[in-house]
């Protein structure tokens, strides 16, 4: 079992032998947002995949190309999305294994073998200039082998963050968005910043915090680097309950 961080909100992860990437993002973001870390592996390593989640529409998580790769490297997978992000989906995969979730609801998985749970989010949708809010928008929960992983998606800071301690219990590993955040009253209500994600893992008393959504596409207005570093100095002054695990893009970390 493994988690490996592939840059921005992208991961891998192998659970119970099943194996999944959510919010799979392997090159840049359109035209005009370059990637600025390089994706660890070759796009083509992505294979026999069981499950493909996407988190909500915006491109930085929900990519064109990236998914038409995947698709043709992986036809046997399973998507799992939000309600109506189906329908984008279908076009770039032409697949019938594309399951939708609202909030709270659980998708239809051997549960044996593992348990994915899709929950609120403080965000929003919009890939074109009509069409803002007509998807959903989300997190995972994912569980298996006694391990539960919460993948937290793009998200303010709310009241949500702590349902998710009182609907699941121990949370082992919070991945968990801390970039993206400056301006911070203009940011703030669909992003967290670094202190508002440990205040967040403090209350749900994670075992592990692992930060994504940074470090790879310049996005808003704080420097590529300044989440990191926020982090060690919260670090450094004891703020943070837990572990905090700070991964290196393609670090595996064996859970």
């Amino acid at each position: 079992d493994c988690i490996v961080w592939l840059g921005h909100a992208s991961y891998f992860i192998r659970l119970n032998g099943q194996t999944l990437l959510i919010d799979p993002v392997l090159g840049d973001v359109g035209r005009f947002v370059k990637r600025l870390s390089d994706l660890p592996v070759s796009p083509h390593s992505f294979k026999q995949l069981d499950y493909i989640l996407l988190s909500h529409d915006h491109r930085d998580h929900a990519d064109e190309y990236s998914m038409k790769l995947l698709s043709n490297n992986n036809p046997h997978t399973t998507y799992l999305t939000s309600l109506r992000l189906d329908g984008l989906l279908r076009q770039w995969t032409a697949s019938s294994r594309i399951q939708t979730a609202g909030w709270y609801q659980q998708y239809q998985t051997d549960t044996s073998q593992i348990k994915i749970y899709f929950l609120p989010t403080r965000h929003w949708c919009r890939r074109g200039l009509t069409d803002t809010n007509q998807m959903l928008w989300g997190a995972f929960v994912l569980q298996a082998n006694g391990k539960t992983i919460y993948f937290g998606g793009d998200t303010g800071y709310g009241s949500h963050l702590k349902e998710v301690k009182e609907l699941f219990g121990t949370i082992d590993y919070y991945l968990v968005g801390v970039g993206a955040y400056k301006p911070e009253w203009f940011m703030g209500g669909s992003h967290m910043s670094p202190q508002s994600a440990v205040k967040a893992a403090n209350e749900m008393d994670v075992k592990m915090m692992i930060p994504m959504h940074y470090g790879t596409f310049d996005l808003s207005d704080e420097p590529i680097g300044d989440p990191y570093r926020s982090l060690q100095q919260l670090q450094q002054k004891g703020a943070i309950q837990g572990q905090l695990k700070l991964l290196e893009v393609g670090e595996i970390l064996r859970i």
